[in-house]
């Protein structure tokens, strides 16, 4: 009895010192003294402990106190994921879905985004859902696709809430319903998601679950713009090289076209060569 209650001491020790140790690293790192981070996160994560493994992969990953090194950054990432850490799997699933350290898997990545979903991980179920909606990595399956969307935005995350509205406008998995949409794409932009914000305005503009506004269009997809959103750059500077719902302004067309066609949005560049060549 006496021996069981030395070992119990023991393992409550050993706990309290290890979350000790990951809280200053913690601390450390959210005072970007990535260093001190390291120093701490190092001798825990050795010693087993997830979460310290987890935040080793992140120093790795974005190159906080040490040289970027995806590679390493999957190893730590993978430690913490076999021990069951939630982020450590779903950070794994998206070197394996970018090839960053690892070889690019689809499977494999929905392997390990499945297992954080499984743990109610929010954004590994957002992860999920899409590669069901596009059949990455997975069957194609809409039906699943909905279920997990609907986990995801059940606590609130912006960008399931954006699939979950696409999946009502094509009517994928659920019957389409515009107005549904409408709801789901204006709690993401109220959240400040651009690709909600760009979508309002591709809702207002057309009329589809909302009365057709061309003011609410333009603020909408300017929301948007003002986050670099390319695809809302272009949709906005439509409106002003046509005088929709604002002033014609060619000047101001042909600088949003300039700003999407930089980062590579090919109809910018097409709407910019045809302004150009007038």
């Amino acid at each position: 009895m006496l021996r069981h209650f030395i070992l119990f001491l023991a393992f409550v020790s050993f706990s309290v010192t290890a979350l000790a140790g990951f809280e200053e690293g913690q601390s450390a790192y959210d005072r970007k003294d990535y260093a001190q981070a390291l120093k701490e996160w190092k001798s825990q994560a050795e010693k087993g402990n997830a979460r310290a493994q987890n935040g080793m992969g992140d120093l790795y990953a974005l190159g906080q106190g040490v040289i970027a090194d995806q590679v390493q950054a999957a190893q730590w990432y993978q430690k913490a994921a076999k021990q069951g850490y939630a982020l450590g799997q779903y950070n794994l699933g998206l070197l394996y879905e970018s090839g960053q350290g690892v070889r690019r898997d689809d499977a494999e990545a929905f392997r390990w985004y499945r297992k954080a979903a499984e743990q109610a991980y929010a954004k590994a179920q957002n992860r999920v859902a899409n590669m069901y909606a596009h059949g990455v990595g997975i069957a194609q399956d809409y039906a699943q696709a909905i279920a997990w969307y609907r986990k995801a935005e059940s606590q609130g995350l912006a960008d399931a809430q954006v699939g979950l509205g696409f999946m009502y406008v094509m009517g994928h998995g659920v019957d389409q319903d515009y107005a549904k949409a409408v709801a789901l794409y204006r709690k993401a932009a109220d959240q400040e998601q651009p690709f909600a914000q760009n979508m309002l305005g591709y809702m207002y503009a057309e009329g589809l679950g909302v009365p057709q506004d061309d003011a609410q269009a333009l603020e909408w997809r300017r929301k948007a713009a003002e986050q670099d959103l390319p695809e809302a750059q272009f949709d906005l500077g439509t409106m002003y090289e046509k005088g929709i719902g604002v002033k014609q302004d060619y000047v101001k067309a042909v600088e949003l076209y300039r700003r999407a066609e930089a980062q590579g949005f090919a109809p910018a560049k097409e709407s910019l060569d045809r302004y150009l060549a007038k």
